[in-house]
């Protein structure tokens, strides 16, 4: 069962970001993604095999995403440095980028200062954007083997 997310809502705007490309170094923002609709999700680390496993999912579904006109990112809370590794032997077709501050998680409202699983990391998590920035779908999973329903975030996306 998704957990409720206190920081944002459905209709709320998206905090803007601007990130490194943990592949890359280049920065990435928000504001240049938007015109589409966006896929933001939030994970804990390339570490994470589950983290890993969504991430594939994601790869998987972006045929349907870019046949809708949508693009995806991915948010690690992780220091780019610890990424490139994976990232190097693990391309994916849209940017994975480094939040080693944990500010934009914890903007998004899905920081995890401690818990039973996870310390100071992000909650996996998927928001839908819509063209303009406006969030119109959030999935903040209660436990890290907790998925969205990708069904549910295309559907989403065809709503807009």
């Amino acid at each position: 069962m998704a957990r409720e997310n206190k920081v944002l809502k459905v209709g709320d705007k998206a905090p803007d970001f601007a990130l490194p490309d943990a592949l890359t170094g280049e920065t990435v923002r928000l504001a240049d993604l938007l015109g589409k609709p966006v896929l933001v999700y939030f994970g804990r680390g390339t570490w994470c095999p589950t983290c890993r496993k969504w991430m594939s999912e994601i790869e998987k579904n972006m045929p349907e995403l870019e046949k809708r006109g949508a693009r995806a990112v991915a948010i690690m809370a992780q220091d780019p440095a610890r990424m490139q590794d994976y990232l190097k032997s693990h391309s994916h077709p849209f940017p994975v980028l480094a939040d080693a501050e944990r500010k934009v998680v914890r903007e998004y409202g899905v920081y995890v200062r401690a818990n039973f699983e996870s310390i100071n990391i992000a909650r996996p998590a998927n928001f839908v954007l819509n063209t303009a920035g406006t969030i119109r779908f959030i999935h903040v999973s209660s436990v890290q083997f907790e998925f969205a329903s990708f069904d549910d975030i295309l559907a989403t996306v065809d709503a807009m």
